[in-house]
């Protein structure tokens, strides 16, 4: 079910009802546990399958940790080969299934059977995050493990973030699921403005910014004019689908009495590289900060032998953005895509621009701005690329443009970025200097009025479903 669908509302309208009508929280928790499984098992029950085994074996395992502190390791061992061996089996099967099947073929093996096509269950990175951290703060001994089964598994399954985040740690979201939920008029005020700006930059930003760059992204032989304006194109579009993804996730999750965390916070404003991770999937960022980057850095520090200060600095991000690469899929562009950011932090942190850096007057701070700016567009362009072949011909064998046709629709494209751009940019500015009330009312008023008009139009799946 897509947050955008009328059978998720129709669904979430029962759901609604019935959960507000029950005052005890643990009848609240079973019912939201239902709903969270029905809700990720829609379209294939083996999903919620899958969900609720290796949720049972992460709260066994974490019991375990507690019941033998000596054997901790064991079980974190068996806690990361289950959770890391399902996540790589589904995310990458597809990418080495073909190499294995050419190289057997090669020496006469028949292997038709290597081609079976297996799909990504939706959220299953998101919520393979989720439990990896669990796990690993219980094995560390900051973090006391569950002993309530519906409550844990309500945490892993939590309807409104399971597919695509927020990635809520058990600290934030645990205490929540626990506590007694009485139905409070400031659930809706809080959640209305999410809900009908994630609509908005969903319906009406993304999918119609959608419709021109994926044309572009499908053509065998782009000019470099035509590339720029979907690199620009899609540098608006992603942001525009996920953050509405979060924003309904928050809202949806809000209506229940939770509050989740947010996830972006004007991630294109960024001086720096490290500024823009510290502001774009914030959960996603402040993960890998705790559990690669922090990890990996220690550990060069306790060396015997220590390494160059320049090489303690750079390996970390290196090594943080590789793996943030994997994450995202096993096609050589994400990779790519990980490393160039790594490369990029390590490089302005080794010229002293960290992520709090700030340049003295207006002027330079806007060449500073203007640089990430297109540093970051550059990366989304490697993110987006059908394939790094296709990229790498797109710089070294196409021309500028090919013709007029071609201007045409880089001039339009390049149009509707600036334009669809203005209501994200408006909101932000509402924020920081208007106080609360007409003005904000008008604003929300008119997003109304953009999604009633686009709303008959095909909406796609978001973005980060794929990862």
């Amino acid at each position: 079910m897509s947050f955008t669908s009328l059978t998720f509302w129709t669904f979430f309208a029962v759901i609604f009802i019935a959960y507000w009508f029950m005052r005890e929280q643990r009848w609240q928790n079973l019912l939201l546990l239902l709903a969270s499984y029905v809700f990720y098992g829609w379209l294939a029950p083996w999903y919620a399958l899958l969900l609720g085994t290796s949720t049972l074996a992460d709260f066994i395992l974490a019991r375990r940790m507690r019941a033998h502190r000596e054997k901790t390791k064991v079980y974190l061992a068996l806690s990361l080969l289950l959770n890391l061996g399902v996540l790589a089996f589904f995310k990458y099967y597809g990418f080495f299934n073909t190499q294995v099947a050419e190289a057997l073929t090669s020496l006469g093996v028949t292997v038709d059977w290597l081609f079976i096509q297996i799909f990504l269950p939706a959220g299953l990175s998101f919520y393979t995050l989720k439990k990896l951290a669990y796990t690993l703060d219980v094995s560390r001994g900051t973090l006391e493990p569950s002993d309530d089964i519906v409550s844990f598994a309500l945490f892993v399954s939590f309807f409104p973030q399971i597919v695509a985040g927020p990635i809520d740690r058990y600290q934030k979201l645990m205490p929540q699921i626990q506590q007694r939920r009485l139905w409070q008029p400031d659930f809706f005020y809080s959640a209305w403005p999410l809900l009908v700006t994630g609509f908005f930059k969903k319906i009406v930003v993304a999918d119609t910014i959608k419709s021109v760059v994926d044309r572009i992204f499908a053509l065998n032989e782009p000019s470099v004019l035509l590339v720029l304006a979907g690199a620009l194109g899609f540098t608006l579009e992603i942001l525009a689908d996920f953050s509405a993804y979060t924003d309904l996730a928050r809202g949806i999750a809000q209506l229940l009495g939770f509050n989740t965390s947010e996830n972006f916070n004007r991630p294109y404003l960024s001086l720096t590289p490290t500024e823009f991770w510290n502001r774009w999937h914030i959960t996603l960022s402040t993960w890998l900060r705790d559990y690669i980057f922090f990890p990996v850095r220690r550990r060069l520090l306790r060396r015997s032998k220590p390494l160059p200060a320049w090489l303690n600095q750079s390996i970390p991000p290196l090594v943080t953005m590789f793996v943030s690469g994997l994450w995202h899929g096993a096609g050589l562009t994400f990779v790519v895509w990980g490393i160039y950011y790594g490369i990029l932090i390590a490089g302005y942190q080794l010229i002293g621009l960290r992520g709090d850096w700030k340049p003295a007057g207006r002027l330079k701070s806007f060449f500073a701005w203007l640089i990430m700016f297109a540093l970051i567009a550059f990366g989304w362009l490697i993110f987006r690329a059908p394939s790094m072949t296709w990229l790498l011909n797109v710089f070294t064998r196409s021309e500028w443009i090919h013709g007029q046709a071609d201007l045409i629709v880089a001039v339009t494209l390049f149009s509707m970025t600036v334009v669809y751009s203005l209501p994200i940019l408006i909101k932000h500015l509402l924020d920081q200097y208007v106080p609360r009330g007409f003005a904000h009312s008008f604003y929300y008023a008119a997003l109304t009025i953009g999604i009633l008009i686009f709303t008959s139009s095909v909406t796609s799946d978001f973005i980060y479903f794929q990862f």
